[in-house]
């Protein structure tokens, strides 16, 4: 009898051989499990090999001949075998034939031919009815393989699935509690969260436990712009957030519409496309992701991710991922719902603050510096502006800005045309609202390099009465950052903002009206108490040019006998001879004046053919007649290098003054005439004096040519008598 064949009927080897079979019902794991299978093989006579399935095949575990030495058998690691081929050859519980005769795979069976065994036995390890290993072995000639001698490795194969359930039993229990553990601790830590980062490291710090170091990610969906942002993305050691973006075909999005929980652990690529998912960058090997639900509306993702591991996540870690969403989603809904209801309160705040500020305050560069501001602060924006129409309409001009970037933009008068290619021209044209929540897909966005970081843009109109005063224009750093509710709370805001500016209009054009009206009261009382009509009219173009902020100005008096108008006193003019025109009537603009009687304003002279050109740098003209007592007396003529310099109001007024003008020119030359001819009628007085206190007829003569020649102011007088003939007599 030969060692081998010895050893297969020893009791101390059978005994050797189930004692290592108990061993098996100590694994714990899997690998505790194979372990056992080794030192129970080591301890059977026989020559084995282990073989687990997968889907490949069978993949070589053990590899044992322990009465050659140690030599193991020629045996390939990997046996190529479908499905169907597995169930072909090994769905019978044992099986023992002749080396030459089996009926099993032929590398299988080659590595015991090869191995100079006659008999072969193959056992499969079978679990219900899923073939889980196979264990062969075999003999030589001289033994024979029966039911009795290998018994210990027939009960061997019925010990592996249970030893497996076992393992996996008590896995899963252990899974269990550490699910109901970090359930419990997830529940803790969100009672006292009070922010949503708090919620998120909390689920982190679960994930991790639980599930091991894996990428993260925590998406919110925001209905009202439908908008998928990330708040809390981990990955590679790091912590970080994802802009928002538009819900589409990605994977979150398929969680958000469909509200169940998802998981591939292999071929995700393929298997994501086959559900109408698409792709931007390398799939991960393995992606778990479930909705966040909260009063039965998905609000969100939580998502986890292996980028090189493929089956690298469970049914129990899917368990595991639903159960913690689950617990944390009313808790992040909570919180959103806190953080919005605060920031709306905050953000109407604002608006009854600057409302009160509109109420009570009429210096409307400090009430718009204030607004935008708070706009920028209490909105979370990235800067805010607001720019006033000209004068003209043609262009918005930035009037307060936030930042370092709003004090350039001041600085350099930053303007944007009316209907220009950009958002506040857009607006300004159109006078209704533009948001734009992604600006590098809107063909109105205008980037400006003072701004680089801008990703949405918002601009409304501030329109009173159908009257566009200017923009407010809003920009962030995040895409979609603009909702329904922000915007109509902006809405408000610049309506109030509309009103305050009118209101400073009106008291801004209240208080040049007195200013001026009190200049050309002062005006009209310096012409008035003037001793000759030329200081008056230099009175009146002196202080006109005060009120009038340094234009041009002169006042033409009218020869009704040449028919002329001529310059009597100005102010401003570049050259003197400019400053001496003689204008016949019907000549010039101040000549149509003075023949129609009717006040012109110019707002362009450069379109009008009556202008005379005295100085090229006029363009635009105000001439008013003087007419006292239906009687053209001048001309009051006012030029400006601005085009439209001059309002209706100002011609109103000016047009108030004018005749007061006029009115002192009459009574100065009434008062010049009077004074003349009471200095003749004294001159006089004195002449007669003097001739009267004379009897001499020579004196009386020299005394009347000398007073005639100091009064004509003359170089000769001679003075005749005629002395009348003596009467012929008659005859």
């Amino acid at each position: 009898m030969s060692d081998l064949q010895a050893a297969t009927t020893d009791p101390q080897t059978i005994l050797k051989m189930h004692q290592a079979n108990y061993g098996i019902f100590q694994a714990r794991t899997e690998r505790e499990v194979i372990n056992a299978i080794g030192e129970a093989l080591r301890a059977s006579p026989f020559a084995c090999v282990y073989y687990n399935i997968n889907d490949s095949g069978l993949e070589l575990v053990h590899n044992i001949n322990p009465h050659n030495r140690g030599k193991k058998l020629d045996a390939p690691s990997q046996i190529a075998l479908s499905a169907a081929g597995v169930a072909q050859y090994f769905s019978e519980e044992l099986v023992i034939a002749q080396t030459t005769e089996a009926r099993f795979p032929d590398e299988l069976v080659k590595i015991f031919f090869d191995g100079q065994c006659e008999q072969i036995a193959v056992i499969p390890i079978i679990q219900d009815v899923l073939t889980l290993g196979v264990l062969a072995l075999g003999a030589p000639a001289e033994v024979t393989i029966n039911n009795e001698n290998i018994d210990p490795l027939i009960r061997l194969a019925s010990i592996i699935p249970v030893a497996l359930n076992n393992v996996k039993a008590a896995r899963a229990t252990q899974q269990r509690l550490r699910e109901l553990e970090a359930i419990s601790e997830t529940s803790q830590g969100i009672t006292s969260a009070s922010d949503l980062n708090a919620i998120f490291e909390v689920v982190h710090r679960q994930v991790r436990a639980t599930i091991g170091e894996v990428s993260l990610s925590i998406a919110l969906f925001r209905r009202e712009t439908q908008t998928i942002e990330t708040p809390y993305h981990y990955e590679n050691g790091k912590i970080s957030k994802i802009e928002p973006v538009l819900i589409g075909e990605g994977l979150v999005s398929i969680l958000l519409r469909t509200r169940q929980p998802l998981m591939l652990v292999e071929d995700t690529e393929r298997r994501s496309r086959a559900l109408g998912a698409k792709y931007i960058g390398n799939p991960a090997k393995s992606w778990l992701g479930c909705p966040l639900i909260a009063g039965g509306e998905a609000i969100g993702a939580i998502v986890i991710q292996d980028s090189e591991q493929e089956q690298r996540f469970t049914q129990d870690d899917l368990r595991f991922i639903i159960a913690l969403s689950a617990q944390v989603s009313g808790a992040i809904d909570n919180v959103r719902l806190l953080d919005e209801t605060r920031r709306r309160a905050l953000q109407l705040q604002t608006v009854a603050e600057i409302s009160r500020e509109v109420s009570s305050s009429l210096i409307v560069d400090n009430l718009l510096r204030e607004a935008v501001n708070l706009v920028r602060e209490r909105f979370n924006f990235y800067h805010a502006s607001i720019f006033l129409m000209d004068a003209n309409g043609e262009y918005a001009v930035i009037r307060e800005s936030t930042g370092n970037a709003g004090l350039q933009l001041k600085r350099a008068g930053h303007k944007l045309a009316v209907g220009s290619k950009s958002i506040v021209g857009y607006v300004s044209k159109n006078r209704e609202p533009l948001i734009v929540n992604e600006t590098n897909k809107d063909p109105n966005y205008y980037a400006n390099p003072l701004l680089p970081d801008t990703r949405a843009e918002a601009a409304l109109p501030l329109v009173v009465a159908d009257r566009l005063l200017g923009v407010l224009d809003v920009q962030s750093t995040q895409p979609y950052v603009f909702t329904d509710e922000n915007v109509k709370i902006l809405q408000i805001l610049i309506d109030q903002l509309a009103v305050a500016v009118v209101n400073s209009e009106l008291f801004a054009e209240a208080q040049e009206r007195l200013s001026q009206h009190r200049l050309l009261h002062h005006v009209t009382t310096a012409a008035a108490s003037s001793t000759t009509i030329e200081e008056a009219l230099n009175s009146a173009v002196q202080g006109l040019q005060v009120t009038m902020g340094g234009d041009q100005i002169a006042i033409l008096l009218a020869d009704k006998e040449q028919k002329i108008l001529e310059v009597k006193s100005s102010v401003g003019y570049p050259n003197e001879e400019s400053a001496r025109l003689r204008i016949p009537f019907g000549v010039g603009i101040t000549g149509w004046v003075a023949i129609r009687r009717i006040s012109q304003r110019v707002d362009d002279i450069s379109k009008d053919s009556r202008y005379i050109s005295v100085n090229p740098k006029v363009r635009s003209e105000l001439a008013i007649p003087l007419i006292y007592r239906n009687e053209v007396l001048g001309v009051l003529n006012i030029e400006s290098p601005r085009i439209a310099a001059y309002s209706e109001n100002d011609e109103e007024m000016l047009g108030t003054l004018a005749g007061s003008l006029a009115a002192i020119i009459s009574h100065s030359r009434l008062l010049e005439q009077f004074r003349t001819q009471v200095e003749r009628e004294r001159q006089l007085y004195e002449i007669t004096n003097r001739i009267r206190r004379t009897t001499s007829p020579e004196k009386i003569l020299a005394i009347t040519a000398e007073e005639i020649s100091r009064t004509l102011n003359t170089t000769r007088t001679r003075v005749k008598i005629a002395l009348e003939a003596q009467d012929e007599p008659k005859r």
